[in-house]
């Protein structure tokens, strides 16, 4: 899966085998609880005692069946060198070195001795202990049911917005609502106790995500900091990161206050300084209010009216049923996190594309499946970037497509009736179709410009690199 912190060359890696896991296990569906049990192998049994435990709560038993049926698709680190390496990371945090040279040492110790950690991952299914997972489903289940900031949510919003054990892959198994919840809610204890806004998700949150803001004392903006900081001991701590690390931040701090949230984020980032990942707040009248990017930004002020952009996934904690299939089916199967849904819609414009593709190209592919990148900046604006937090995932495998091609893959869809077909894509937005012709990804249309009124614009390969196309470009995300 997907960490927004992986490197693509060992995020490619880490998902083809996940691919392989659940080709294996083929003949229990994904999804389903036999097949989350199947797959916990020698820790089935932990997974058994939480069952057994929700017996006589039924409502809690489905929330409990929702989990354990999710656990497949999340990974956590394998073995102890993570520790290792939280345990180095804390003495740095605690030590009287500047912010600076605490981001400098926690690169190079990332560098020098954890380099290929993300390479060593298990299934949560394996590890997880039934004493953690009933301790988050009752903690979760006391906030839903007590706190009046989450009494509008229903229990469907319940197993995304508040439930998950997690809202990050890779991100420790540890007792973090306690934890962020110590760190953040002094505010929300002294508030006054009015009728307007106190006990509302929005005031609630705006108290949270406030007191986070000032107590984190971000030093800056800055994508190298090393291996991320999953744990909740050093969460709070960090003084330099990037926008998706202090999205992750905050919208943990919400979920452990019991406020419903979620993290979108983006394949390629819209504009020169707009958000690559942002957290959501479920607000009290049912609407989504997404905060422009990090702590730093209001919930609901609004999300960058005048920007565009191809697609906008949300962080789930279940599986997209549509992945699962594509990576049961694809020849080629790259590697798109499985646990995201599309909410494009939600903040662009967008159509449905239906592009043809001649015979001759289409009797060359070795797959039904297609691709459509983004044409994104040249690496020279990508190193400009690093200042603003972008990131950018580095060299991808030669058979696909990256940013010093000038594309980035953004989403799949079906080769049918002689065109490649794609639903919920963002206006605006330089496109080109790749399929796969056995060996890589190669490009199997023109580029073309998807305009505002949904019209397609078809442009000269020889052509696609003019600076006067730039304001159909997005930015590549950088790290």
């Amino acid at each position: 899966m997907k960490s927004f912190f992986l490197g693509r060359t060992v995020l490619y890696r880490v998902m083809a085998a996940a691919g392989i896991a659940v080709s294996v296990m083929s003949c229990a569906r994904p999804g389903s609880i036999r097949y989350a049990l199947r797959s916990a192998g020698d820790n089935r049994a932990e997974l058994e005692a939480v069952l057994r435990h929700y017996r006589g709560k039924p409502d809690r038993l489905k929330a409990a069946e929702y989990l354990i049926a999710g656990l497949p698709a999340h990974r956590s680190y394998a073995g102890t060198e993570i520790e290792r390496y939280y345990g180095i990371a804390d003495g740095i945090l605690s030590s009287e070195l500047t912010p600076e040279e605490q981001r400098d040492s926690l690169l190079n110790v990332s560098g020098r001795e954890f380099s290929d950690a993300v390479l060593h991952t298990v299934p949560d299914a394996q590890i997880i202990s039934s004493d953690f997972l009933i301790r988050n489903i009752d903690s979760a289940w006391e906030q839903w049911k007590n706190l009046s900031w989450a009494a509008h949510v229903t229990f469907d919003d319940f197993l995304e917005w508040m439930l998950p054990y997690k809202m990050a892959e890779l991100q420790s198994l540890d007792a973090w609502r306690d934890t962020l919840s110590a760190h953040f809610t002094g505010d929300l204890a002294d508030a006054v106790h009015d009728d307007v806004e106190y006990g509302t998700a929005m005031k609630t949150g705006d108290l949270v995500k406030n007191e986070a803001q000032r107590e984190m004392a971000r030093h800056g903006l800055y994508a190298g900091a090393g291996l991320p900081l999953l744990s909740a001991r050093l969460l709070p701590r960090q003084t330099f990161g990037d926008i998706p690390d202090y999205a992750l931040t905050g919208a943990l701090s919400l979920r452990a206050a019991g406020v419903p949230v979620i993290l979108d984020e983006t394949p390629v980032g819209a504009r020169f300084e707009a958000a690559t990942r942002w957290f959501v707040v479920l607000g009290d009248k049912g609407s989504e209010e997404p905060s422009e990017w990090d702590l730093s930004t209001g919930i609901g002020w609004g999300f960058f009216p005048y920007e565009r952009g191809p697609k906008v996934w949300r962080c789930t904690y279940a599986a997209n049923p549509d992945r699962l299939e594509y990576q049961r089916k694809a020849k080629f199967i790259y590697p798109f996190p499985l646990c995201r849904t599309d909410v494009t819609a939600r903040y662009f414009l967008t159509a449905d594309l239906t592009v043809p593709i001649s015979r001759t190209i289409r009797k060359s592919l070795h797959d039904r499946y297609v691709y459509i990148a983004s044409a994104v900046r040249d690496t020279s604006f990508a190193q400009h970037s690093r200042s603003y937090g972008c990131k950018y995932y580095g060299q991808l495998p030669e058979t696909v497509p990256s940013v010093q091609d000038g594309w980035t893959i953004v989403d799949f869809g079906i080769l049918r009736h002689g065109a490649a077909r794609f639903t919920d894509m963002g206006r605006e937005v330089l496109y080109l179709i790749y399929g796969y012709d056995g060996n890589r990804l190669v490009p199997i249309s023109s580029p073309f410009i998807l305009h505002k009124d949904s019209g397609i614009e078809y442009i000269s390969s020889d052509t696609v690199r003019s600076a006067a196309l730039d304001r159909w470009r997005n930015n590549p995300l950088i790290q």
